[in-house]
């Protein structure tokens, strides 16, 4: 957990992800590094034994000099920030410092020990425990093993104090009569009694000195002794920690040298976004500028279809118009070639009574009186047939001028109306002729009401105009035919001209739709490229920020 517990540097997991055997591998401590590290060291069999006989001593200072590190520990806040970054508490790390002090006593320095050693040290890494910290600390183990071996050979039994054989009895033969103040042995070497006792008192005084030598080069070979083992003892412990040291160090070196490769890599792929956000902003500046303009194309080809969609609108009720005129036309035309036929008819009818006239020469007034309402039937229809002239003229008119219009497309359609206005012209002309041949008729049937005598040539004359009549009056149907076949291919050609000019608007309206559409469409992508450089502009900044930072 960080200072303000919102996340461990190291958790339980990170914890168990950290394999030792694996890392040793990776710094190439094998089995023969080891070895090699050892001699070089100048750790040997005689360091193993030392340390194998402060197994003791190591287990029973442990809890006690783990509890002076931790003190040390927490009372720093550099490490108690350290401490706090770990997802184990200070009571399990100091089961596993004390277990470490145990280790050094335990005799076992190969592949497993070294393994352990690597996964401390990349354990101490993860938490950024750097080094000035992590030997700094070592400092208290070194006071406390050196403590404790000093203390153990102070309490041997030859530095203590104790008397020797000879420190025991010695003193107690020269000092016998110490108690009185008094020596039996005067100056003189003579005893209390006079007696010669001047030898024997020589020779216990040599053999006293003699003795209390020796007991004072004994001491001092102790001392020596204790001296040399704390110092080998001392040494030995020294070595085994300054291997466990190097592993350490090793995996803060290896560390270090991964930060590095990532810096480096992180250079490297800084400079490439860097290149490619710039390539990226320069592309979306174009973007931008073409979508600006797909747009300013698509507004002006939205108002053009505007303006085409309004124009078609117009040719398709003009077109509608002509179909409809067409279609009226083209009925007129009917009741024109009817009443052509009817007149037809007539005629050949006035032609057999005209023929009979001979033989019923009693009936002529009557016959001349029927021929008098047939004529003015003529007359009707000659005006009928005026009138479909004029309107067909008219449609050939108008035929003409959207066939102009239409270009290439109503040359066919020209050619047509054309031909429907020659036919209405000569229509026109065989109608002046018609009505005047029935003035003539009529003026004919006058004569013969006021000269019968005169009404068997004039019948003659007659009947030839009768026929004259009805070859018109054929060549008239013939012509309205034509010209009705005419108009309706006109009506059918508008109909079809009509559909396809709403199908051209339903479709224009349709890409005006689409304009719109991509009008729109390109302004969102203007306005998408534009957030896109800006944002290529951010990441550029952040990519400058951090290789500012990496620097």
């Amino acid at each position: 957990m960080t200072g303000d517990g919102s996340e461990y540097k190291i958790s339980d997991e990170d914890r168990r992800s950290v394999i030792g055997s694996q890392l040793t591998d990776e710094l190439g401590i094998d089995a023969a590094q080891i070895e090699w590290r050892k001699e070089f060291t100048r750790f040997d069999g005689e360091d193993v034994r030392r340390l194998e006989s402060m197994s003791e001593l190591l287990d029973s200072i442990a809890d006690d000099l783990v509890d002076d590190f931790y003190a040390e520990m927490q009372s720093h806040e550099e490490t108690i920030e350290i401490l706090n970054a770990s997802s184990k508490r200070v009571e399990a790390l100091k089961r596993t410092q004390a277990e470490y002090l145990r280790d050094l006593g335990r005799g076992e320095y190969g592949q497993d020990y070294f393994d352990r050693r690597a996964k401390i040290g990349k354990l101490h890494d993860m938490l950024d425990l750097g080094p000035e910290i992590y030997l700094g600390a070592y400092s208290i183990y070194y006071e406390g093993i050196l403590e404790a071996v000093a203390s153990e050979a102070k309490d041997r039994p030859a530095l203590a104090g104790e008397p020797n054989e000879t420190e025991s009895t010695a003193p107690m033969e020269t000092s016998a009569s110490s108690s009185t103040g008094t020596s039996d042995v005067d100056a003189t070497g003579a005893d209390a009694s006079g007696a010669d006792t001047a030898p024997n008192s020589s020779a216990a005084a040599t053999k006293a000195r003699d003795e209390a030598l020796l007991t004072a080069s004994e001491a001092q070979a102790a001392v020596d002794e204790a001296v040399d083992e704390v110092v080998e003892r001392t040494l030995s412990a020294l070595k085994l920690i300054n291997l466990d040291q190097q592993v350490v160090m090793d995996t803060y070196i290896h560390s270090y040298a991964d930060i590095e490769a990532e810096l480096e890599r992180r250079e490297r792929v800084s400079e490439s976004v860097e290149a490619s956000v710039s390539e990226l902003r320069e592309s979306a500046d174009d973007v931008v500028e073409r979508s600006n303009e797909v747009g300013q194309l698509a507004d002006e080809q939205v108002e053009s279809m505007s303006q085409v969609s309004g124009e078609i609108s117009s040719l398709s009720a003009t077109v509608e118009e002509i179909a409809s005129n067409a279609e009226e036309v083209s009925s007129t035309s009917e009741n024109a070639r009817d009443i052509a036929d009817n007149a037809s008819d007539t005629a050949e009818d006035a032609l057999e009574k005209m023929e009979s006239l001979e033989e019923a020469a009693s009936e002529v007034s009557e016959d001349v009186e029927n021929l008098r309402e047939r004529v003015e039937k003529i007359d009707e229809i000659v005006k009928v047939i005026n009138t479909i002239a004029d309107q067909t003229n008219l449609l050939a008119i108008n035929a003409s001028i959207e066939a102009a219009t239409a270009g290439e497309a109503g040359d066919s359609f020209a050619v047509v109306a054309d031909e429907v206005k020659a036919l209405a012209e000569e229509s026109q002309e065989e109608a002046t002729n018609i009505e005047q041949m029935v003035e003539q008729i009529q003026r004919e049937t006058e004569s013969t009401v006021e000269s019968m005598n005169r009404a068997g040539a004039e019948t003659d004359d007659a009947v030839d105009l009768v026929e004259d009549a009805v070859e018109d009056l054929n060549r008239i149907e013939t012509s309205v035919q034509e010209a009705t076949t005419g108009i309706q291919e006109v009506a059918d050609a508008t109909d079809d001209q009509a559909a396809s000019t709403e199908e051209v608007a339903s479709m224009t309206d349709s890409s005006m739709g689409k304009a719109e559409e991509i009008a729109e469409a390109s302004n969102e992508i203007a306005e998408a490229n534009e957030y896109q450089a800006e944002l290529a502009k951010e990441i550029e900044s952040e990519v400058h920020e951090l290789r500012d930072h990496d620097d």
